[in-house]
């Protein structure tokens, strides 16, 4: 798949060169637990209700979510995994889908915000079952996207013994069809959404 070759081949350079600060000094040292915000007021908007948070610790990374409903019954969930360690780079964002048996392709660009380091998805498991994925890296810094800016900055704070939290946002909805505005409503959320959970963890 040519989105997990570039980043692959792109990600090996920069971890190579980082490799060996790494072994001597570690990575980032933590500030604590993961940290997310709470406030609702961080996910409202004039379009969509949204529920109160769910909150799931797996190993070292805390996973919240929150349910988003339009009154035309569109529905979509967000996820927020959080983690004290650039490891949660590591992975790709098609990760988690091509492990349960999804394929996985890139949607028209006209469903990625503009320069906002938001990237999309399609993972589909049969024909009903498609789903449209927005979906962000960041830290600190603000939503940096996953490749040599990052790892950079993760190695840095690595050498220095900076703390940072570092997060993936994921915003998924069924895209089987039967809704044909479900796509841009999906992308329009995560535009109004990503950038202020990005503020909160870069204030």
């Amino acid at each position: 798949m040519q989105i997990a070759s570039v980043r692959n081949l792109v990600l090996s350079a920069v971890l190579l060169a980082g490799a060996g600060a790494y072994a001597l000094v570690g990575g980032p040292i933590g500030a604590g637990s993961p940290r997310w915000p709470t406030a609702d007021s961080v996910y409202a908007t004039d379009s969509w209700s949204v529920s109160p948070e769910k909150v799931e610790h797996i190993n070292t990374a805390d996973f919240i979510s929150r349910d988003f409903r339009k009154t035309d019954g569109t529905a979509a969930t967000l996820t927020i995994e959080t983690y004290q360690s650039p490891k949660l780079y590591a992975a790709g964002a098609e990760v988690p889908f091509l492990g349960s048996g999804y394929t996985v392709t890139t949607p028209s660009a006209d469903f990625v915000p503009e320069g906002s380091n938001i990237g999309a998805l399609v993972a589909a498991q049969g024909a009903a079952n498609t789903w449209l994925v927005m979906y962000a890296y960041g830290e600190r810094r603000g939503m940096l996207g996953n490749g040599p800016v990052p790892w950079t900055f993760a190695i840095a704070d690595g050498l220095l013994g900076h703390p940072n939290d570092y997060y993936k946002l994921y915003l998924s909805a069924r895209s089987d069809g039967t809704n044909p505005t479900v796509n841009h409503d999906l992308s329009d959320l995560a535009a109004s959404v990503f950038p202020r959970i990005s503020a909160w963890y870069g204030a």
